[in-house]
């Protein structure tokens, strides 16, 4: 059976001047390991494909980055942390070979067999920063803290208990007092309308924070996607890629 791609391409109209075109491949929950299938729907051994089939179409349409909104990676029992950091590794380098600038934020399951560290180790900057591209801002964060405060790699992931933590509220809420439109990137889910356990417990706190200062935000974590618009601010849940045969990744136009 052949494989289907799946690409979602939106346009956000922008009335300011001196904003340049920016086009930006997003892809999300790839849920890479050597597993045939995983949680009854999850085809880990179709990641390779499925991220070099994105990333061919990246190139071919001239994207100026592209982004993974978290879970690059997965494991299965009998799995350790070396085979975890093994496949992260060949994921990354893969996605690399491109030579397409990328921006990578941690997902739950990242954090699962690997610590900060790790990623850091392989040449990833981590949470929270900003970068500019084509006149926009982007705000990358790291949701990936329990209700105590602590990271999932130091306390163990509790994937139904997200929060940014205080300081990275600080940071955000600085971030947006400087002049540029932004764009607000994480793995888990500020939207009100998805499925409750994805959603970032102080989720309320953030949107009140971006209100009126943010153009648009993208997140991963709830597999099937989701769109909607909050305080005239678009919110663009990513289909997870691992799902099925078909494939899932957007070409963004902004």
């Amino acid at each position: 059976m052949s494989k289907v791609s799946l690409v979602l391409r939106d346009k956000l109209d922008n009335e300011m001047s001196g904003i340049h075109t920016v086009r930006i491949g997003v892809f999300t929950d790839v849920h890479y390991c050597h597993a045939d299938v995983l949680c009854g729907t999850r085809r880990p051994s179709l990641a390779l494909p499925k991220l070099r089939e994105a990333m061919d179409a990246f190139r071919a349409e001239g994207v100026d980055l592209c982004l993974c909104l978290g879970d690059l990676t997965d494991h299965e029992e009998g799995d350790t942390r070396e085979s975890v950091v093994a496949c992260f590794r060949e994921a990354l380098s893969l996605i690399r070979s491109y030579e397409i600038p990328f921006y990578f934020i941690p997902g739950n399951h990242d954090y699962l067999m690997m610590t900060g560290e790790d990623l850091e180790a392989l040449g990833l900057r981590l949470p929270p920063y900003t970068f500019e591209a084509g006149g926009y801002r982007f705000l990358l964060l790291d949701a990936n803290f329990r209700s105590d405060g602590r990271r999932y790699d130091v306390a163990g992931v509790e994937w139904t208990d997200s929060r940014l933590p205080a300081d990275q509220c600080a940071f955000l809420a600085e971030a947006l007092e400087e002049d540029a439109p932004c764009i607000l990137c994480l793995h888990q889910n500020l939207d009100p309308f998805v499925e409750k356990h994805h959603i970032v417990k102080n989720a309320e706190e953030i949107r009140e924070i971006i209100k009126g200062k943010v153009r648009l935000v993208l997140q991963g974590h709830y597999h099937l996607g989701h769109e909607s618009t909050v305080d005239d601010i678009p919110y663009v849940t990513v289909p997870a890629m691992c799902e099925g045969e078909k494939n899932s990744y957007r070409i963004l136009t902004l």
